[in-house]
């Protein structure tokens, strides 16, 4: 079986595995689209805060496949279904996972490519606790964007007690999970975010799909909004999240949904004096996967999507190749990347 492995910075090798089996429990998913994201980005390129390569497990987390064979009875799913694969995988038995959110599991958690083997090969064994179904007439394509777009879902439900459509949103960073946290923001929550980016080819691509997009905080600090705004901070750039807290109309609650160092700081007596709500945002659950699976399928998302997807489909064989065109800036307004082995 053909599996994807970083071995080195920016050295992809593929390695010829013995085929997965299906242990009691689990389903045999034919792995049909994996999407290379930020993370996996960073770890190749050595920039990862926690993984530096080499290391020994398969890469890849955000995926789609078919069932091939389901080891036990599945009330639930039957050989054939079209799946997506929850990669996030919680102790089981901890507060959290006990209440749904595995995502902050301190006691065991891991995501498959992160220190687990992880999805960029052509079948994966796996437990069907951590499956989701898919309506049989999806495009597995945007199917594979169920992942990255559930990290957007899972930060806006978090601050569901707001009024977004009659309150001025912005969002920070026109990469992947900026744009699909402002695709949730306006066909899901009904909202208008303001976005924040300066790269000329990801400005045409949200302008594109309908966003109003300044180049810098400052910008949209000048702009007349009628009361204080909500952000959700994409671009794990501390000087980014700093113009947010030192901005003249300062937001009066910021999701930090980046990624930031440890050595990251920001001053609580201004956050404090002025009111502002801070929270993190991390991953996702179950339900926010669940509820991705079927938001991507409303024509204006799938459409949005149709336009971040590289055209190119890389073979499995190719994933050096994928890598490399994936980190070289040169994507042509696109923003992922994707592998297919049995597309």
């Amino acid at each position: 079986m053909k599996s994807v492995k970083i071995t080195a910075i920016k050295e992809i090798e593929i390695f010829d595995l013995p085929a997965p089996v299906a242990a009691p429990g689990q389903a045999l998913v034919d792995i049909a689209y994996s999407g290379i994201c930020g993370s996996d980005m960073h770890f190749y390129l050595g920039h990862h805060p926690s993984l530096k390569p080499p290391t020994n497990f398969i890469q890849g987390h955000e995926s789609v496949g078919i069932i091939r064979e389901i080891n036990g009875s599945s009330p639930k799913f039957k050989v054939g279904d079209k799946v997506a694969i929850n990669p996030l995988v919680g102790c089981g038995e901890c507060f959290n996972c006990l209440d749904n959110q595995p995502n902050i599991c301190r006691v065991s958690r891991k995501v498959m490519g992160f220190r687990l083997d992880g999805t960029m090969c052509e079948s994966l064994a796996v437990g069907t606790e951590q499956l989701i179904k898919l309506d049989a007439r999806i495009d597995m394509k945007l199917a594979a964007m169920i992942e990255p777009f559930a990290v957007g879902y899972h930060a806006v439900s978090l601050v569901h007690y707001r009024d977004l459509v009659n309150t001025p949103v912005i969002v920070t960073g026109g990469g992947t999970i900026g744009v699909m946290t402002a695709l949730v923001l306006k066909h899901i929550h009904h909202a208008n975010p303001l976005v924040v980016e300066k790269d000329a080819k990801r400005i045409e691509l949200l302008q594109r799909l309908g966003f109003t997009v300044y180049a810098s905080i400052e910008e949209v600090d000048a702009v007349n909004l009628r009361k204080r705004p909500v952000a959700f901070e994409c671009t794990g750039y501390y000087p980014v999240l700093q113009a947010l807290v030192a901005a003249n109309r300062k937001p009066e609650h910021i999701v930090i949904i980046g990624q930031y160092t440890s050595g990251s700081t920001i001053g609580l007596h201004e956050i404090m004096s002025s009111e502002i709500t801070i929270t993190s945002s991390h991953m996702y659950n179950s339900d926010d996967l669940e509820k991705s699976a079927t938001a991507i399928r409303q024509k204006e998302i799938a459409d949005a999507l149709q336009q971040i997807v590289y055209p190119k489909v890389y073979d499995l064989a190719e994933a050096a190749d994928a890598f490399q065109k994936a980190t070289s800036g040169s994507l042509d307004g696109k923003l992922k990347v994707l592998l297919g082995s049995h597309a």
